[in-house]
């Protein structure tokens, strides 16, 4: 299996071989913000949204219909991509992602601030989906920029690493939420919670996208992107033009991401609640075990990422695919145990498992498009993915229990999507490799 990094900078000067740590700071910090917002939001559905916005004498459908809404964040992340995606290949990296880090950041803090069921009725979980859908279309645009700003500015031997110093932000985001809601969880009781407890996680996250604005305005932009600026190669219609010229790339890209989509929001989303309804074990324990993946998930995108400096992109990826077919499997068996020390083990062994790929998924990514059409073609190959893994997830997963009553119909699902992965990593090849240039 050939692996050639795709890059039209084959040399690197002195100057070049780190990364400005105010780009870093600004790439990481969005990411950060994607992944607390959504693990937040996410971590709440399974515990508290199903009562204060959808009442229902079933918590199976109350549930159900807060997961729901949980997914229309999903559907406008692909619209959120194409949008910030056409800005980023036409405007430049650097001002669509202070555009996408405030439309995120003003849907998360209002949501702190929404009434619930029990104020105005139907209008809340209305309310609710709407801020929702701001939400996901500001994430849309958020990864494809952080990512093509930070590896186009990376020297190419280095890709990997500094890709994965983007990725780190899921981790962070993980860590930060799960800290927030042990916090709360450890000072409050379930009636001052479901009364106001719940909002002050969307509040807080204010300052962090203060931060990150602040930052993001002092960086400069990608190199790669001003050399297509310059050579007058911006194309008019850059969402257009990837789907015409790269379609099988897309569909190659789709398949690189949907497992490990799935499997993160089933650990992220619904193994809250399965731990605490089915296992019967303690709402803490399943945050602390939140938290313990978080750290290691860092770990694993780190060592992930520098591996793939060294043997390349495709194989890091591959390995990382085989890994996974079997790991839910493990997963849930080390959870079925209700043990807490085993339990607390399967979130160290299921955080390095699900951050290998993801740390490797930065480079790999960008090495499939050339730069004039980097932030559409990455944006559209993830978010759709995350759509059709991480929107889907926590519903197909409830219904498998469901029906199943058992984990093993779960574990069937993300391994499948696993094995899709392995065949679409193995049919993927750089953008070097079929044209012979990234420009």
């Amino acid at each position: 299996m050939t692996d050639v990094p795709s890059t039209g900078h084959p040399t690197e000067t002195a100057a070049a071989r780190t990364v400005p740590r105010k780009l870093t700071a600004a790439t990481i910090v969005g990411n950060t913000i994607e992944f607390y917002d959504f693990t937040i939001y996410g971590t709440l559905t399974a515990l508290v949204f199903g009562r204060l916005f959808f009442p229902t004498s079933d918590p199976l459908a109350g549930t159900l219909l807060a997961f729901g809404t949980f997914a229309v964040g999903f559907v406008s992340r692909p619209l959120g991509g194409v949008l910030f995606g056409h800005l980023g290949d036409r405007l430049g990296r650097k001002p669509t992602l202070t555009w996408s880090l405030g439309v995120m950041g003003t849907a998360t803090f209002l949501m702190g601030l929404l009434p619930t069921y029990a104020d105005i009725g139907v209008w809340a979980p209305i309310m609710l989906t709407f801020l929702r859908f701001c939400q996901g279309l500001g994430i849309g645009g958020e990864w494809g920029g952080a990512v093509s700003l930070m590896v186009e500015s990376a020297p190419p031997s280095r890709r990997g690493w500094y890709g994965s110093l983007v990725q780190t932000g899921s981790g962070f985001g993980i860590i930060l939420s799960s800290l927030t809601l042990t916090t709360l969880l450890a000072t409050l009781g379930t009636g001052e919670l479901l009364a106001w407890g719940w909002r002050i996680p969307f509040l807080v996250s204010v300052v962090l996208v203060g931060v990150g604005l602040v930052v993001r305005m002092q960086i400069q932009e990608s190199p790669e992107f001003r050399e297509v600026k310059a050579g007058e190669r911006v194309e008019r219609a850059p969402v257009w033009q990837t789907v015409r010229q790269h379609p099988r790339t897309i569909a190659l890209a789709i398949g690189l991401y949907v497992a490990i989509a799935a499997f993160g929001f089933v650990i992220g989303v619904f193994v809250i609640s399965y731990t605490v309804q089915e296992l019967g074990l303690s709402r803490e324990l399943a945050v602390t075990a939140n938290l313990v993946n978080g750290v290691f998930y860092v770990v694993g995108i780190l060592v992930a990422g520098a591996l793939s400096d060294r043997i390349g992109r495709r194989r890091t990826y591959l390995l990382c695919g085989l890994l996974l077919i079997p790991a839910p499997f493990l997963y849930f068996a080390l959870l079925d145990t209700r043990s807490i020390p085993l339990v607390l083990a399967g979130s160290v062994f299921v955080g390095l498992v699900s951050g290998l790929p993801y740390g490797v998924q930065a480079a790999l990514f960008c090495e499939l498009f050339p730069a004039r059409l980097r932030y559409s073609g990455i944006s559209l190959g993830f978010q759709v993915a995350t759509v059709l893994g991480g929107a889907l997830a926590p519903t197909v997963a409830s219904l498998l229990f469901a029906a199943a009553r058992h984990s093993w119909a779960i574990s069937a699902y993300i391994a499948g999507l696993a094995v899709l992965m392995v065949l679409c990593t193995l049919a993927v090849r750089p953008y070097s490799e079929t044209k012979g240039t990234t420009a």
